[in-house]
C-alpha cells in the first residue's frame, strides 16, 4: 500500500485532494526548541484532537527526539488547549513538572522525549 502525505507531513487516503488537518483553522504552533533556546522546528496547530508521536497517523509527527509511537494528545476548541500524556513513554512536563492532563497557554514550555517544545497560540 502506498502512503500519501500533505506538504505538512500528515498522512492522507491516496485519494484526497487536500489535507483535512491542514483545513482546520490554524491554532498556533509547537515550536521544537535547540539546547541554546532558538527554535529548531514549527509544528502547525489547528482546531480539534491531534495526536503527537512518531508513528505515520499522529497529526504532529516527531521522528528522532525519544516519542512513543503516540505518546500524548494536543486538544484545541474554543480557546481552551489541553495535553494529555498517553503513558506510553517517559512522562511529559509542562513548566518542569510532571503532567499527565495539562491545560497550556501561549508560551509553556514542554518536554516530551529528549525535547523541549514550546506552544505558541494565537
Amino acid at each position: 500500500m502506498r502512503y500519501k502525505y500533505c506538504k505538512e507531513g500528515h498522512l492522507m487516503d491516496p485519494s484526497w485532494k487536500v489535507c483535512p488537518v491542514c483545513i482546520a483553522p490554524l491554532a498556533g504552533w509547537l515550536v521544537m526548541l535547540r539546547e541554546d533556546g532558538s527554535a529548531e522546528k514549527y509544528y502547525t496547530l489547528h482546531e480539534g484532537k491531534s495526536f503527537i508521536g512518531c508513528a505515520v497517523d499522529c497529526e504532529i509527527r516527531i521522528l528522532k527526539a525519544g516519542l512513543a509511537r503516540q505518546q500524548a494528545y494536543l486538544s484545541i476548541s474554543g480557546g481552551e488547549c489541553s495535553l494529555v500524556d498517553l503513558g506510553n513513554g517517559e512522562p511529559i512536563k509542562v513548566n518542569n513538572i510532571n503532567s499527565v492532563k495539562a491545560m497550556l497557554i501561549d508560551g509553556d514550555i514542554i518536554k516530551m522525549g529528549e525535547k523541549l517544545y514550546k506552544i505558541k497560540l494565537l
